[in-house]
């Protein structure tokens, strides 16, 4: 009875390490961008393996003493291992061929099925081995749900910080204003060179119009966790090292060795000691924790769902339920469970990106901030706006261009802001995305539409979109050449400074 326990639970944790594999060696990635505890999530998880062992050894206690145990023990033998293949290829290094899980399912079926009808003795040594191997997925399992314990302890840092002239009434503010803008994953060949046609973006047409428009922009890196400190120092960063007490290490394409990031270190820092108040709001990157020493009015979220269907705001009892009755509809209708999937995931985006809008908006109508950076979780995947209905989705059923019609919206309602504020005239705004649409991250994804293939036309291009408005800027100017979008950091350190943005 212990041997099947044994395996029980660690097949029931290997058959949902899909919905924690994040979680484990610390769950570094997740910890970094969720601004709420994950205990709830962990503990759901650990029940959830308990469950489906307690499930799996009851169904054993019941035919153990039956003749039907030989043939479910073969059942077992046969679909477990392909099962499990299935289930955890996401964690394989490289791609499966589509329909080798059911070729190899098929051809496994085959070995056993001949084992049994004409070698028995081989048959029963394999399954020996089998049983032995399924026992030992228990060391897997009690090392999974120590790190799950480990990581609920785990306390994330505010994500919020209010500056007094932030929250007080306050004279009209005299000075410049810098607002930096990034729309993650905006492509300058989607909202300018290769614009849909039934796609309207006013507001970037206006800007464009009274802005330096860079064509040829040349991205920073590939990954929003690695360009943003990038473009904050000045500086290439190409590792990063996120550790238990919310602080930040990098790793920097020019230097050897780890350093730690602070505020300091960034364009916050100088902006401070040049005397300029400075705000962000932010998604994904907790900038409050990171930079907040110089940083002195900020808010950062993030309300994307977990692996599994789970989120920190729920109940326990519903972090318990939600992924067992996932793994349940993938069992029936794949396809199925990958919509409802994608539309839980607009459902948290959602909640996400129009808290950012809430903050962004609010901190802009107060016009007292000198410095203010803000970063949008749009038009990054999953979609959430429809131009069908002009208004927000709560379904899987909007493209990429649907969500560049929300940047546009968005856009427009910052700018309004902004004009309507005395500063205008010395205003300098950059709008830009961090790295541009891509395609080759979401094409295989349930949220991919007929119209992302259309619009996407099968080609990656790197070139984020970039324009700089300087302050007092009336005519379109263009820049054609390579610009290494590392160079923004520059233009930022030049307005600081007092100096005309320089190209």
């Amino acid at each position: 009875m212990l041997k099947k326990l044994c395996q029980c639970v660690g097949l029931a944790s290997l058959i949902l390490v899909v919905n924690y594999g994040d979680l484990l060696g610390g769950g570094a990635d997740v910890r970094m961008h969720t601004p709420l505890p994950v205990a709830r999530i962990c503990y759901a998880q650990i029940a959830d393996i308990l469950i489906v062992a307690l499930v799996l050894l009851v169904l054993f206690i019941l035919v153990v003493r039956t003749r039907f145990y030989p043939w479910l023990r073969l059942v077992f033998a046969i679909v477990i291992p392909p099962y499990l293949i299935q289930r955890t290829q996401s964690f394989f290094p490289f791609d499966l061929i589509e329909g080798l899980v059911t070729i190899l399912a098929v051809a496994w079926a085959g070995v056993l099925l001949l084992l049994l009808l004409r070698f028995g003795k081989w048959y029963r040594r394999l399954m020996r081995v089998g049983s032995a191997v399924a026992a030992s997925l228990v060391i897997f399992a009690i090392a999974s749900i120590g790190q799950l314990l480990w990581v609920a302890r785990w306390k994330p840092a505010p994500n919020q910080i209010a500056a007094a002239w932030a929250t007080t009434p306050q004279a009209p503010r005299q000075h410049p204003l810098l607002v930096w803008i990034i729309f993650d994953e905006l492509s300058y060949d989607q909202v300018f060179e290769h614009r849909a046609r039934d796609l309207q973006m006013p507001n970037f047409d206006i800007l464009r119009s009274q802005s330096t428009v860079f064509t040829n922009t040349q991205p920073a890196g590939y990954h929003t966790v690695k360009i943003i400190p990038s473009l904050l120092t000045g500086k290439i960063v190409d590792g990063i090292r996120y550790n238990f007490h919310n602080r930040l290490w990098v790793h920097h394409e020019s230097r050897s060795g780890w350093q730690p990031i602070d505020g300091a270190q960034t364009v916050f820092g100088d902006a401070e000691k040049a005397g300029w108040r400075t705000a962000a709001v932010g998604w994904y990157n907790p900038y409050c924790s990171l930079y907040g020493d110089a940083i002195q009015n900020c808010f950062w979220t993030n309300h994307d769902m977990f692996d599994g269907l789970m989120t920190q705001r729920a109940r326990l009892a519903t972090n318990i339920y939600t992924p067992l009755k996932q793994v349940v509809r993938e069992m029936k209708s794949p396809a199925r469970a990958d919509r409802d999937l994608c539309t839980f995931d607009v459902r948290q985006r959602y909640q996400t990106e129009t808290d950012l809008q809430l903050h962004a908006l609010q901190l802009l109508h107060t016009d007292q901030a000198d410095f203010v950076f803000l970063h949008f979780a749009i038009p990054h995947s999953p979609n959430i706006w429809s131009r069908i209905h002009d208004d927000y989705t709560q379904y899987c059923d909007s493209s990429y261009l649907d969500n560049l019609a929300l940047t546009d919206r968005v856009l427009g309602q910052v700018l309004d802001t902004l004009k309507a504020s005395p500063r205008w005239n010395s205003t300098t705004l950059i709008v830009e995305g961090d790295h541009s649409w891509r395609i080759d991250a979401w094409n295989w994804l349930p949220a991919w539409t007929q119209e992302d293939d259309a619009a996407s036309r099968g080609v990656f291009d790197t070139r984020p979109a970039l324009l700089v408005h300087q302050a007092g800027q009336t005519q379109s100017q263009s820049i054609g050449s390579a610009w290494p979008l590392i160079q923004i950091h520059g233009v930022v350190e030049q307005v600081l400074g007092g100096q005309s943005a320089t190209f």
